[in-house]
């Protein structure tokens, strides 16, 4: 891990590191004033009672959007009577526009003066452990309590060689399509999917989905394939990246995929995913029963890339990681849905259906693939829908054994992770982009513009 960096070109910053538990109060965060939460009467100076009385340990959560899981689940944890109490420090409060919130945030995390524990939500883990602000998490997981989880997305949610970020959930990233025209066997090359759509008579516009420039995307999705993040070295200067340029240098604009679209051969395949347990049913609507998971393309691998949902990241500074991390415990098993109810039990319940995403808890994924598949009922004796559709996409109830085993089938198939879309590098490379695709430069031209400014980055925040 590097121990220091140049915060986005604001400030060389000089990390602290020390061990144990003590009391502590961050400079940087006196002035953001702590949400209350379980009970817990905080002070100007962000310390609590209890810590103040030595009863328990206090370890402050940062963030600059508190959301209800956030605080049902600290509520929770709190009122365990264990070691330690979480005091949520929202930034959200202090600076009321979001993106100075963020930026603050981020600036205490860059002076070692932010919070034990901080909701990632769209900062990006990979760029602020790879400066050396984040704790990697392979510290706390032992042989033992990896097993607790889903290994594989355990493994392939890394950075190089570091876990810089966990969730309660997680998500996953793929293309599809007819199992007829893309082949049966999951993952693929650049060189290879580019063969197939020119098989087709196809090019960029014929994958369907929305978002951010196509070359954006393929080069995110097999980002270790540009960047090596443990040696801290570029290569977009190459005939794979060469290639992707030509191929989405047409490119009009995205358009949803339709049952139409596909049908019709408009749409040879389609980004897809899941993000939550009915995914699988729109995934079978759109494509037919004949598709099959081709996973985002990269020299190695599945493609199909996972994606944590809601994260957090324990501070390299902090001087409680261990009570950080029993809070992280905590909250990944979803627990805390049942125990915030038994608070609250005047309070509708909270239930798996209120929760985006998979869990990456092993036994926490199986309770809920099983709730997916029993159907809901309204007092009326109406079937209640899993998913309310919208337009043409009509409503998904719950998931038959075939859709449970096929999303287990799916996520014993992740083996890679993308770079956030908020990232420094996707920001690169949209930028250098738009040049080429106008004509003004060549794919040689452009990606040795990329690879620069992409080499540049990396090289400030070395030591």
């Amino acid at each position: 891990m590097k121990k220091t960096w140049n915060f986005l070109g604001i400030i060389v910053l000089g990390m602290i590191f020390c061990a144990g538990c003590g009391d502590r109060q961050a400079g940087g965060i006196s002035s953001v004033q702590p949400v209350e939460t379980g009970g817990i009467n905080t002070e100007s100076n962000g310390q609590s009672d209890r810590e103040q009385s030595g009863d328990k340990i206090t370890l402050t959560l940062g963030t600059y959007e508190t959301s209800w899981e956030l605080t049902n689940a600290v509520e929770a944890y709190n009122a365990r009577n264990g070691q330690y109490c979480v005091e949520i420090v929202d930034y959200g409060q202090k600076y009321q526009d979001y993106d100075v919130a963020k930026e603050r945030l981020k600036l205490d995390l860059a002076t070692s003066e932010g919070t034990d524990i901080i909701w990632v939500g769209s900062l990006v883990a990979d760029e602020l452990g790879y400066a050396g602000v984040l704790a990697d998490l392979n510290a706390y997981l032992t042989p033992e309590n990896r097993e607790k989880y889903l290994t594989n997305i355990l493994e392939y949610a890394q950075t190089g060689d570091a876990l810089y970020e966990i969730a309660a959930t997680f998500e996953l990233a793929f293309i599809a399509g007819d199992s007829g025209k893309l082949g049966t066997e999951t993952g693929w090359t650049i060189e290879e999917m580019l063969e197939t759509f020119r098989a087709n008579n196809k090019d960029a516009n014929a994958l369907g989905g929305v978002g951010v420039y196509t070359a954006q995307e393929l080069v995110l999705h097999a980002i270790e394939d540009f960047v090596d993040w443990d040696s801290g070295r570029a290569d977009f200067c190459n005939q794979e990246f060469y290639d992707i340029l030509e191929f989405c240098r047409d490119e009009s604009g995205w358009v949803m995929a339709t049952q139409e679209s596909v049908t019709s051969g408009t749409h040879l395949a389609v980004r897809s995913g899941i993000s939550c347990l009915t995914d699988i049913q729109y995934t079978n609507w759109l494509l037919g029963d004949d598709w099959v998971v081709k996973g985002w393309p990269c020299n190695q691998g599945t493609g199909v890339k996972v994606s944590f949902y809601n994260a957090f990241a324990i501070c390299s500074y902090s001087q409680c990681p261990e009570g950080a991390w029993d809070f992280l415990e905590y909250y990944i098993t979803l627990d805390w849905l049942e125990e915030y109810a038994a608070l609250h039990p005047d309070l509708p319940p909270r239930t798996y259906a209120r929760i985006h995403g998979l869990p990456l808890n092993r036994l926490t994924f199986e309770e809920m693939l099983e709730w997916s598949t029993v159907q809901q009922y309204y007092e009326t004796g109406e079937p209640v829908p899993f998913y309310f559709g919208e337009g043409s996409v009509p409503n998904f109830y719950a998931n038959s054994e075939e859709d449970v085993e096929r999303i287990r089938e799916i996520v014993a198939l992740a083996d890679g992770r993308g770079l956030s879309n908020q990232s420094f590098v996707f920001q690169i490379i949209g930028e250098e982009i738009s040049g080429y695709q106008t004509g003004g430069l060549s794919a040689e031209q452009t990606a040795e513009k990329i690879q620069n400014r992409v080499q540049l980055y990396l090289d400030e925040q070395k030591q």
